[in-house]
């Protein structure tokens, strides 16, 4: 028995003193203790557990109602990241839209200008070639396009027609070294041949020692090539530098159109508009 009580004691201990608890309560509840030494002691001690014990489901309920708030914060910081993407795109494709609205404009007023019959293309490919400079359009012989024919832009003159499909067109650039537009420079009316170059920047060929050309000066289509109408704009003059000896000038452009920038263009003829 004494061993029994001695592995058991903490347990029995427990036991006893729930059942010392349980008959003290009973026999208050029945008004049988009229004076209760063990009641007010109890109550004393259970008061700090209570009011922990409320602390912790005060904080607890906290906490819950924290979490709640804070998930309905992360769905609506979600939704409202989905709803900012929603609008950065739709932001994008309206400003690419006013984008392309703009370039057609320009090229509107700009074939206004031009020989009846010209044609606005688009540009579906371009040459990575360094020895062959090009790119190809979304129109052909099927809608009018045909070899020889001049490419432009708003900005000024991009190349030549090379060859053509049914469905396209592939456009020799000026900044190809096999290009060449017979130009003037604007402000005194001397001659060249504005093509690219190898080395680097395009060149204006064959412009002689005595002719006035200055940087700066806007070089513009002569219309004597057969292939561009007159008065483009081919570029502006970036550096001159004259020999000593030799027949021309080295002449170096910067040329107005960028052919990596261009997405359309107007395919048209060097005839004369009509009146």
């Amino acid at each position: 028995m004494l061993a029994f009580v001695r592995r058991n004691q903490v347990l029995l201990a427990s036991f006893l003193c729930v059942l010392f608890s349980l008959l003290i309560l009973s026999a208050a509840a029945r008004g049988r203790l009229q004076r209760d030494p063990i009641g007010p002691l109890l109550l004393e001690l259970m008061r700090p557990l209570q009011i922990g014990a409320q602390a912790t489901v005060a904080k607890l309920k906290e906490i819950q109602h924290r979490y709640g708030t804070f998930r309905g914060l992360a769905s609506e910081n979600d939704r409202l990241k989905g709803r900012i993407t929603e609008l950065e795109a739709e932001r994008n494709r309206l400003l690419e839209v006013e984008a392309t609205n703009r370039r057609f404009r320009e090229l509107l007023e700009l074939r206004s200008q031009l020989p009846s019959g010209s044609l606005t293309a688009t540009v579906i490919s371009n040459s990575a070639s360094t020895w062959f400079r090009s790119f190809v359009l979304d129109k052909g012989s099927t809608d009018g396009v045909l070899k020889g024919m001049a490419v432009v832009s708003p900005v000024g003159a991009a190349g030549q027609v090379v060859a053509v499909t049914s469905k396209s067109a592939k456009v020799l650039l000026v900044t190809d070294p096999h290009s060449g537009v017979d130009v003037i420079v604007q402000r005194s009316r001397a001659r060249g041949i504005v093509s690219g170059s190898l080395e680097g920047a395009p060149i204006m060929k064959y412009v002689k020692r005595s002719e006035d050309i200055q940087e700066g000066d806007r070089l513009i289509t002569s219309g004597l090539d057969g292939t561009f109408p007159k008065g483009l704009l081919v570029g502006t003059v970036a550096k001159v530098r004259k020999k000593s000896f030799g027949l021309f000038q080295y002449v170096e452009v910067s040329l107005a159109v960028d052919p990596s920038r261009i997405e359309e263009v107007l395919v048209v003829s060097a005839e004369s508009p009509d009146p």
